[in-house]
C-alpha cells in the first residue's frame, strides 16, 4: 500500500459515544466554514451521536467561528500547519473517536438528512466506502455551472448505471475508520496537489474493498466562481493527476489510458447535463469546458517537468 512516509496517520486516544466523526478541513474560509458547520448543527441525526473534527490550517483566524458552535456541536478543534488535503485528512482521522468517518469540505453545505442517509448506507453496505451526491447552489454562475457539469461528467464516466462505482470525490464520502487506517489513509506525499482522493480510492479498490453510492446523501458544493479560481483549481488537478498516474503505474493498479477515455468521450458524458441550461449559459459552459481541458493538461505537463527536475509536490527541491 502507498502510505506516505512523510506524514503517516497519527492516532490519539479515543473516547466513546459517537457513531460518526465528521472530518472538516478548513483553510482561510471563515464564511463558508460558518455555513458548513451550520448545516451540521441542523442534521436530523441527533447531535450527541456524532462529533465534528475541525482540522484548521488557516492563517485567517476561524476560532470565533468554531466557538459559535461549541454548545451546538460536539466539536474537536485541531489548529495546525497546512499539510495539504491528504495530510489534513489524516490528522482528522487520527483524532477521531467514532467507528465511522465522514469527510466534508468546508465549502460544502450538507442537506439536513445527509448524515442520517450516510449512516443508513454504511449499515446496509458494511465495509464499503460510501459516496454521496453533489449539487450546485449557484446555477446562475457560469464557473459554478461548469464545475458542476465536470463533476457530473466524472460521475457518469466512473460510475455508469448498473455497474459498481469506481470513484467518488473526497468532498463527500464515508468510510469505516479502521479500514481507512488499515490502508494508511491518504498519501500525504501529494502535499498541496489535488487527486489524493483518486489515489486513496484506487488503493482502496486494489485492496479488495468496494464502493457503494448513496446519491441521496447530498451536499451543496460552492464551486469556484471566478475565471482565475476555476483555472487554478483545474491546473492543480492536472498536477495531481501526474503524481496519481505515476504512483498507479508503479503499483500496477491500472493504465492511464483507461482514464483518458473520459476526455476522448467528453461530449457523450456532458451532453445530458448541458441540455437543460439556457443557450447563453450553455455557450459559456462549453467554453469553460475547453478551458478546463487546457488547464488540466497544462498542470499535468508542468508537474511532469517539475518532478523530472527534482521538485516534490510540497515545492521543496531535492537533489
Amino acid at each position: 500500500m502507498c502510505q506516505s512516509q512523510e506524514s503517516p496517520v497519527t492516532q490519539v486516544p479515543r473516547t466513546t459515544g459517537a457513531t460518526f466523526s465528521v472530518i472538516v478541513m478548513t483553510f482561510n474560509r471563515p464564511g463558508p466554514l460558518q455555513r458548513c458547520l451550520e448545516s451540521l448543527a441542523a442534521q436530523t441525526l441527533p447531535s450527541d451521536t456524532f462529533e465534528v473534527v475541525l482540522v484548521n490550517a488557516s492563517d485567517v483566524p476561524v476560532v470565533d467561528v468554531a466557538a459559535d458552535f461549541s454548545g451546538r456541536l460536539r466539536l474537536v478543534h485541531l489548529p495546525g500547519p497546512n499539510l495539504g488535503v491528504a495530510g489534513n485528512r489524516n490528522r482528522g482521522a487520527g483524532a477521531s473517536s467514532a467507528d465511522l468517518l465522514a469527510f466534508l469540505d468546508d465549502d460544502c453545505v450538507a442537506h439536513a438528512i445527509w448524515l442520517e442517509r450516510l449512516s443508513r448506507a454504511c449499515r446496509d453496505n458494511p465495509g464499503a466506502l460510501i459516496g454521496g451526491g453533489v449539487e450546485n447552489p449557484h446555477a446562475e454562475n457560469a464557473y459554478a455551472a461548469a464545475g458542476q457539469v465536470i463533476t457530473a461528467a466524472v460521475d457518469s464516466f466512473f460510475n455508469p448505471p448498473g455497474q459498481e462505482p469506481r470513484f467518488f470525490p473526497g468532498l463527500n464520502f464515508a468510510v469505516e475508520r479502521a479500514a481507512y487506517l488499515a490502508i494508511g489513509g491518504c498519501d500525504a506525499g501529494f502535499g498541496r496537489l489535488a487527486a489524493e482522493d483518486r489515489d486513496f480510492i484506487d488503493r482502496w479498490r486494489m485492496s479488495g474493498r468496494r464502493l457503494a453510492a448513496c446519491p441521496e446523501a447530498i451536499v451543496r458544493h460552492e464551486h469556484r466562481s471566478s475565471l482565475r479560481g476555476f483555472l487554478k483549481q483545474y491546473f492543480n488537478y492536472g498536477r495531481g493527476a501526474w503524481r496519481y498516474h505515476r504512483l498507479r503505474a508503479n503499483r500496477g493498479s491500472g493504465e492511464m489510458s483507461e482514464d483518458t477515455k473520459l476526455h476522448l468521450q467528453l461530449r457523450h458524458h456532458v451532453q445530458t447535463h448541458l441540455q437543460p441550461l439556457p443557450l447563453w449559459m450553455r455557450v459559456k459552459v462549453i467554453l469553460l469546458l475547453c478551458a478546463w481541458q487546457v488547464a488540466n493538461a497544462a498542470g499535468f505537463c508542468w508537474q511532469a517537468v517539475a518532478e523530472a527536475c527534482g521538485r516534490r509536490p510540497d515545492g521543496v527541491v531535492h537533489p
